[in-house]
Protein backbone atom coordinates (compact mmCIF):
# COMPACT_ATOMS: atom_id res chain seq x y z
CA UNK A 1 0.00 0.00 0.00
CA UNK A 2 1.21 3.46 -0.89
CA UNK A 3 -1.59 5.75 0.34
CA UNK A 4 -4.31 5.66 2.97
CA UNK A 5 -7.26 8.03 2.66
CA UNK A 6 -8.83 8.36 6.10
CA UNK A 7 -12.10 10.24 6.66
CA UNK A 8 -11.37 11.02 10.30
CA UNK A 9 -14.75 12.61 11.03
CA UNK A 10 -18.22 12.91 9.54
CA UNK A 11 -18.78 16.31 11.15
CA UNK A 12 -18.55 19.42 9.00
CA UNK A 13 -19.13 23.14 9.47
CA UNK A 14 -19.94 23.80 5.80
CA UNK A 15 -22.62 22.53 3.39
CA UNK A 16 -20.96 22.38 -0.02
CA UNK A 17 -23.07 21.95 -3.13
CA UNK A 18 -20.52 19.66 -4.77
CA UNK A 19 -19.63 17.46 -1.77
CA UNK A 20 -19.40 13.75 -2.73
CA UNK A 21 -19.40 12.73 0.95
CA UNK A 22 -22.53 14.60 2.05
CA UNK A 23 -24.55 11.45 2.78
CA UNK A 24 -22.01 10.50 5.45
CA UNK A 25 -22.07 13.84 7.28
CA UNK A 26 -23.79 14.44 10.60
CA UNK A 27 -23.32 16.37 13.84
CA UNK A 28 -22.90 13.12 15.81
CA UNK A 29 -20.51 11.50 13.31
CA UNK A 30 -17.39 12.23 15.34
CA UNK A 31 -15.28 9.39 13.99
CA UNK A 32 -13.69 6.36 15.60
CA UNK A 33 -11.68 6.72 18.78
CA UNK A 34 -7.95 7.36 18.97
CA UNK A 35 -7.60 4.00 20.74
CA UNK A 36 -9.16 2.17 17.79
CA UNK A 37 -7.05 4.19 15.36
CA UNK A 38 -3.95 3.04 17.22
CA UNK A 39 -5.01 -0.57 16.65
CA UNK A 40 -5.40 0.19 12.94
CA UNK A 41 -1.98 1.84 12.72
CA UNK A 42 -0.23 -0.99 14.57
CA UNK A 43 -1.72 -3.62 12.25
CA UNK A 44 -1.30 -1.73 8.96
CA UNK A 45 1.84 -1.97 6.80
CA UNK A 46 4.28 0.88 6.28
CA UNK A 47 3.11 3.30 3.59
CA UNK A 48 4.19 6.67 2.21
CA UNK A 49 1.19 9.01 2.25
CA UNK A 50 -1.61 9.63 4.73
CA UNK A 51 -4.48 11.79 3.46
CA UNK A 52 -6.85 12.88 6.24
CA UNK A 53 -10.29 13.99 5.13
CA UNK A 54 -13.84 14.42 6.35
CA UNK A 55 -16.10 16.24 7.04
CA UNK A 56 -13.78 18.93 8.26
CA UNK A 57 -10.67 17.13 9.63
CA UNK A 58 -9.63 19.98 11.93
CA UNK A 59 -12.82 19.56 13.98
CA UNK A 60 -10.90 16.69 15.58
CA UNK A 61 -8.72 18.22 18.27
CA UNK A 62 -6.60 15.05 18.45
CA UNK A 63 -5.44 15.31 14.84
CA UNK A 64 -1.73 15.76 15.76
CA UNK A 65 -1.84 12.67 17.98
CA UNK A 66 -3.57 10.74 15.20
CA UNK A 67 -0.87 11.69 12.69
CA UNK A 68 1.83 10.74 15.18
CA UNK A 69 0.37 7.24 15.52
CA UNK A 70 0.83 6.65 11.81
CA UNK A 71 4.28 8.26 11.82
CA UNK A 72 5.47 5.94 14.59
CA UNK A 73 3.83 2.73 13.38
CA UNK A 74 3.72 3.10 9.59
CA UNK A 75 6.72 5.30 8.83
CA UNK A 76 4.63 7.71 6.75
CA UNK A 77 6.62 10.29 4.79
CA UNK A 78 3.79 12.60 3.73
CA UNK A 79 0.56 13.77 5.35
CA UNK A 80 -1.99 15.81 3.43
CA UNK A 81 -4.99 17.48 5.09
CA UNK A 82 -7.77 19.32 3.24
CA UNK A 83 -9.63 22.04 5.12
CA UNK A 84 -12.40 24.51 4.37
CA UNK A 85 -10.43 27.20 6.21
CA UNK A 86 -13.35 28.33 8.35
CA UNK A 87 -11.39 28.25 11.62
CA UNK A 88 -8.09 30.07 10.89
CA UNK A 89 -6.65 30.08 14.42
CA UNK A 90 -7.58 26.47 15.15
CA UNK A 91 -6.31 25.29 11.77
CA UNK A 92 -3.00 27.11 12.21
CA UNK A 93 -2.51 25.66 15.69
CA UNK A 94 -3.14 22.10 14.49
CA UNK A 95 -0.94 22.59 11.42
CA UNK A 96 1.89 23.92 13.57
CA UNK A 97 1.67 20.94 15.92
CA UNK A 98 1.64 18.41 13.08
CA UNK A 99 4.57 20.07 11.30
CA UNK A 100 6.55 19.84 14.54
CA UNK A 101 6.12 16.06 14.86
CA UNK A 102 9.13 15.30 12.66
CA UNK A 103 11.15 17.66 10.43
CA UNK A 104 11.39 14.84 7.86
CA UNK A 105 7.61 14.45 7.63
CA UNK A 106 6.27 16.42 4.64
CA UNK A 107 3.08 18.15 5.78
CA UNK A 108 0.63 19.90 3.48
CA UNK A 109 -2.60 21.66 4.39
CA UNK A 110 -4.88 22.06 1.39
CA UNK A 111 -7.37 24.90 1.69
CA UNK A 112 -10.51 24.43 -0.39
CA UNK A 113 -11.33 27.64 -2.27
CA UNK A 114 -13.49 27.39 -5.37
CA UNK A 115 -13.28 30.95 -6.67
CA UNK A 116 -13.71 34.56 -5.62
CA UNK A 117 -15.76 35.60 -2.59
CA UNK A 118 -19.34 35.64 -3.90
CA UNK A 119 -19.30 32.35 -5.79
CA UNK A 120 -17.17 30.55 -3.19
CA UNK A 121 -19.57 31.47 -0.37
CA UNK A 122 -22.52 30.37 -2.52
CA UNK A 123 -20.96 26.98 -3.32
CA UNK A 124 -20.03 26.38 0.31
CA UNK A 125 -23.36 27.73 1.63
CA UNK A 126 -21.50 29.73 4.27
CA UNK A 127 -21.49 33.52 4.23
CA UNK A 128 -17.99 34.83 4.89
CA UNK A 129 -16.31 31.50 4.08
CA UNK A 130 -14.01 33.07 1.48
CA UNK A 131 -12.75 35.72 3.87
CA UNK A 132 -11.98 33.13 6.55
CA UNK A 133 -10.37 30.75 4.05
CA UNK A 134 -8.10 33.54 2.80
CA UNK A 135 -7.20 34.35 6.41
CA UNK A 136 -6.24 30.70 6.88
CA UNK A 137 -4.15 30.89 3.71
CA UNK A 138 -2.28 33.94 5.00
CA UNK A 139 -1.59 32.30 8.37
CA UNK A 140 -0.46 29.02 6.85
CA UNK A 141 1.71 30.86 4.31
CA UNK A 142 3.60 32.35 7.25
CA UNK A 143 4.04 28.87 8.72
CA UNK A 144 5.35 27.64 5.36
CA UNK A 145 8.06 30.31 5.45
CA UNK A 146 9.19 29.23 8.92
CA UNK A 147 8.78 25.45 8.68
CA UNK A 148 10.77 23.78 5.84
CA UNK A 149 8.66 20.61 5.91
CA UNK A 150 5.32 22.43 5.66
CA UNK A 151 3.46 23.48 2.52
CA UNK A 152 0.13 25.26 2.06
CA UNK A 153 -1.84 24.38 -1.06
CA UNK A 154 -5.15 25.41 -2.62
CA UNK A 155 -7.71 22.89 -3.88
CA UNK A 156 -10.37 24.05 -6.32
CA UNK A 157 -13.27 21.85 -7.44
CA UNK A 158 -14.39 22.69 -10.98
CA UNK A 159 -18.18 22.65 -11.22
CA UNK A 160 -21.08 24.31 -13.05
CA UNK A 161 -21.10 27.31 -10.74
CA UNK A 162 -17.44 28.33 -11.01
CA UNK A 163 -15.91 27.01 -14.23
CA UNK A 164 -16.01 30.47 -15.82
CA UNK A 165 -13.75 31.96 -13.13
CA UNK A 166 -11.32 29.09 -12.53
CA UNK A 167 -8.58 30.60 -14.70
CA UNK A 168 -8.81 34.19 -13.34
CA UNK A 169 -8.83 32.76 -9.83
CA UNK A 170 -5.81 30.56 -10.58
CA UNK A 171 -3.89 33.63 -11.81
CA UNK A 172 -4.95 35.56 -8.72
CA UNK A 173 -3.66 32.87 -6.34
CA UNK A 174 -0.40 32.50 -8.24
CA UNK A 175 0.17 36.26 -8.27
CA UNK A 176 -0.53 36.50 -4.54
CA UNK A 177 2.50 34.31 -3.82
CA UNK A 178 0.76 32.84 -0.78
CA UNK A 179 0.31 29.24 -1.95
CA UNK A 180 2.99 26.64 -2.61
CA UNK A 181 0.73 24.92 -5.12
CA UNK A 182 -2.78 25.01 -6.57
CA UNK A 183 -4.67 21.88 -7.59
CA UNK A 184 -7.91 21.41 -9.50
CA UNK A 185 -10.36 18.54 -9.80
CA UNK A 186 -13.57 18.14 -11.74
CA UNK A 187 -16.57 17.56 -9.45
CA UNK A 188 -17.07 13.83 -8.79
CA UNK A 189 -19.46 11.38 -7.17
CA UNK A 190 -23.11 12.17 -6.46
CA UNK A 191 -23.28 15.66 -4.89
CA UNK A 192 -26.42 17.00 -3.18
CA UNK A 193 -27.07 19.26 -6.17
CA UNK A 194 -26.55 17.12 -9.27
CA UNK A 195 -26.72 20.13 -11.59
CA UNK A 196 -23.21 21.20 -10.47
CA UNK A 197 -21.81 18.33 -12.55
CA UNK A 198 -22.82 19.98 -15.83
CA UNK A 199 -19.52 21.57 -16.83
CA UNK A 200 -19.44 22.02 -20.63
CA UNK A 201 -16.95 19.59 -22.19
CA UNK A 202 -15.29 22.13 -24.48
CA UNK A 203 -14.85 24.65 -21.68
CA UNK A 204 -13.35 21.99 -19.41
CA UNK A 205 -10.78 21.17 -22.09
CA UNK A 206 -9.88 24.85 -22.42
CA UNK A 207 -9.57 25.17 -18.62
CA UNK A 208 -7.16 22.25 -18.48
CA UNK A 209 -5.09 23.71 -21.32
CA UNK A 210 -4.77 27.05 -19.53
CA UNK A 211 -4.04 25.47 -16.13
CA UNK A 212 -1.06 23.46 -17.38
CA UNK A 213 1.48 26.34 -17.56
CA UNK A 214 0.30 27.74 -14.22
CA UNK A 215 0.71 24.42 -12.43
CA UNK A 216 3.93 23.62 -14.26
CA UNK A 217 5.48 26.72 -12.69
CA UNK A 218 4.48 25.55 -9.20
CA UNK A 219 5.86 22.07 -9.88
CA UNK A 220 9.14 23.40 -11.27
CA UNK A 221 9.59 25.56 -8.19
CA UNK A 222 8.91 22.61 -5.90
CA UNK A 223 11.39 20.46 -7.83
CA UNK A 224 14.05 23.13 -7.34
CA UNK A 225 13.30 23.19 -3.62
CA UNK A 226 13.54 19.44 -3.15
CA UNK A 227 16.20 18.31 -5.64
CA UNK A 228 19.50 19.33 -7.21
CA UNK A 229 21.14 18.72 -10.58
CA UNK A 230 19.78 15.92 -12.76
CA UNK A 231 17.46 14.75 -9.96
CA UNK A 232 15.72 18.13 -10.05
CA UNK A 233 15.19 17.91 -13.81
CA UNK A 234 13.88 14.35 -13.60
CA UNK A 235 11.48 15.35 -10.84
CA UNK A 236 10.15 18.23 -12.92
CA UNK A 237 9.78 16.07 -16.05
CA UNK A 238 7.81 13.39 -14.23
CA UNK A 239 5.63 15.79 -12.21
CA UNK A 240 4.71 18.02 -15.15
CA UNK A 241 4.33 15.10 -17.56
CA UNK A 242 2.10 13.21 -15.14
CA UNK A 243 0.01 16.34 -14.53
CA UNK A 244 -0.68 16.73 -18.25
CA UNK A 245 -1.45 13.02 -18.68
CA UNK A 246 -3.81 13.21 -15.71
CA UNK A 247 -5.76 16.03 -17.33
CA UNK A 248 -6.02 14.10 -20.60
CA UNK A 249 -7.32 11.06 -18.72
CA UNK A 250 -9.79 13.10 -16.64
CA UNK A 251 -11.11 14.89 -19.69
CA UNK A 252 -11.42 11.65 -21.69
CA UNK A 253 -13.35 9.96 -18.90
CA UNK A 254 -15.56 13.00 -18.22
CA UNK A 255 -16.35 13.81 -21.85
CA UNK A 256 -16.46 10.36 -23.47
CA UNK A 257 -16.37 7.78 -20.70
CA UNK A 258 -12.95 6.74 -22.01
CA UNK A 259 -11.22 4.06 -19.99
CA UNK A 260 -7.77 4.53 -18.49
CA UNK A 261 -4.70 3.20 -20.30
CA UNK A 262 -3.58 1.38 -17.15
CA UNK A 263 -5.33 -0.58 -14.37
CA UNK A 264 -6.67 1.19 -11.30
CA UNK A 265 -4.65 0.28 -8.23
CA UNK A 266 -7.45 0.86 -5.72
CA UNK A 267 -7.24 -1.88 -3.13
CA UNK A 268 -3.58 -2.46 -3.90
CA UNK A 269 -1.84 0.91 -3.62
CA UNK A 270 -4.68 2.89 -2.02
CA UNK A 271 -7.15 2.15 0.75
CA UNK A 272 -9.98 4.20 2.25
CA UNK A 273 -11.27 4.25 5.84
CA UNK A 274 -14.56 6.01 6.54
CA UNK A 275 -15.37 8.03 9.66
CA UNK A 276 -17.27 5.03 11.11
CA UNK A 277 -14.46 2.53 10.56
CA UNK A 278 -15.65 1.03 7.29
CA UNK A 279 -12.79 -0.05 5.00
CA UNK A 280 -13.15 0.38 1.24
CA UNK A 281 -10.83 0.31 -1.74
CA UNK A 282 -12.21 3.63 -3.03
CA UNK A 283 -14.42 6.41 -1.70
CA UNK A 284 -16.60 6.14 -4.82
CA UNK A 285 -17.38 2.43 -4.33
CA UNK A 286 -20.01 1.37 -1.80
CA UNK A 287 -18.83 -2.13 -0.88
CA UNK A 288 -16.96 -2.16 2.42
CA UNK A 289 -16.02 -4.20 5.47
CA UNK A 290 -16.28 -3.05 9.07
CA UNK A 291 -12.89 -2.82 10.77
CA UNK A 292 -14.69 -3.42 14.07
CA UNK A 293 -15.52 -6.94 12.85
CA UNK A 294 -11.76 -7.57 12.67
CA UNK A 295 -11.03 -5.89 16.04
CA UNK A 296 -9.56 -2.99 14.04
CA UNK A 297 -6.86 -5.25 12.60
CA UNK A 298 -6.19 -3.52 9.30
CA UNK A 299 -4.16 -6.36 7.81
CA UNK A 300 -6.90 -8.92 8.35
CA UNK A 301 -9.60 -6.64 6.93
CA UNK A 302 -7.40 -5.64 3.98
CA UNK A 303 -6.80 -9.29 3.10
CA UNK A 304 -10.46 -10.24 3.44
CA UNK A 305 -12.22 -11.85 0.48
CA UNK A 306 -14.54 -8.84 0.09
CA UNK A 307 -11.70 -6.32 -0.21
CA UNK A 308 -9.65 -8.58 -2.50
CA UNK A 309 -12.63 -9.04 -4.83
CA UNK A 310 -13.15 -5.27 -4.91
CA UNK A 311 -9.49 -4.77 -5.85
CA UNK A 312 -9.91 -7.23 -8.73
CA UNK A 313 -13.01 -5.40 -9.98
CA UNK A 314 -11.13 -2.07 -9.98
CA UNK A 315 -8.63 -3.49 -12.47
CA UNK A 316 -11.37 -4.35 -14.98
CA UNK A 317 -12.01 -0.63 -15.75
CA UNK A 318 -15.70 -0.99 -14.84
CA UNK A 319 -15.44 1.98 -12.47
CA UNK A 320 -12.71 4.20 -13.96
CA UNK A 321 -13.27 7.75 -12.70
CA UNK A 322 -11.75 11.25 -12.61
CA UNK A 323 -10.35 11.08 -9.06
CA UNK A 324 -6.89 12.68 -8.95
CA UNK A 325 -5.47 10.47 -6.18
CA UNK A 326 -6.41 7.22 -7.89
CA UNK A 327 -5.36 8.31 -11.38
CA UNK A 328 -2.05 9.69 -10.13
CA UNK A 329 -1.13 6.73 -7.94
CA UNK A 330 -2.14 4.17 -10.56
CA UNK A 331 -0.27 6.07 -13.29
CA UNK A 332 2.91 6.15 -11.25
CA UNK A 333 2.81 2.36 -10.93
CA UNK A 334 2.73 1.96 -14.71
CA UNK A 335 6.35 1.69 -15.89
CA UNK A 336 5.53 2.53 -19.51
CA UNK A 337 3.78 5.73 -18.49
CA UNK A 338 6.70 6.81 -16.35
CA UNK A 339 9.45 5.94 -18.83
CA UNK A 340 7.68 7.13 -21.97
CA UNK A 341 4.35 8.82 -21.29
CA UNK A 342 5.41 11.48 -18.80
CA UNK A 343 8.63 12.56 -20.62
CA UNK A 344 6.74 12.67 -23.94
CA UNK A 345 4.03 14.97 -22.53
CA UNK A 346 6.68 17.14 -20.91
CA UNK A 347 8.50 17.62 -24.23
CA UNK A 348 5.26 18.35 -26.07
CA UNK A 349 4.44 20.97 -23.46
CA UNK A 350 7.83 22.59 -24.02
CA UNK A 351 7.00 23.14 -27.68
CA UNK A 352 3.46 24.32 -26.94
CA UNK A 353 1.61 21.11 -27.85
CA UNK A 354 0.55 19.75 -24.47
CA UNK A 355 -2.99 19.20 -25.78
Amino acid sequence: MNMLIFFVTGRCNAACRHCFYWNNLGADHKGISLEDIELIAKSAPSFRTLLLSGGEPTLRSDLPQLVNLFKINNKIQNVSIPTNGLLPDRITKIATEIAAIDPKLNVSFNISIDGFAEIHDEIRNIKGNYKKAMKSLEKLAELSKKQPNFRVLINTVICTDNYDQVIPFAHFIETSGLADGHYFEIVRGEPPESRVKSVPVKQLQEIYQQLIPIQARYLAREARRRKRGIARLLREILDVGNLINKYHIQWGEYSQGKKWDFPCMAGEEIGVIDYDGQLRICELRSTSVALADYNYNFKQAWESLTVRMEASIAKTHDCDCTHTCFIGTSMRKDIQYQLLGAPWRYMLNKIGKAW
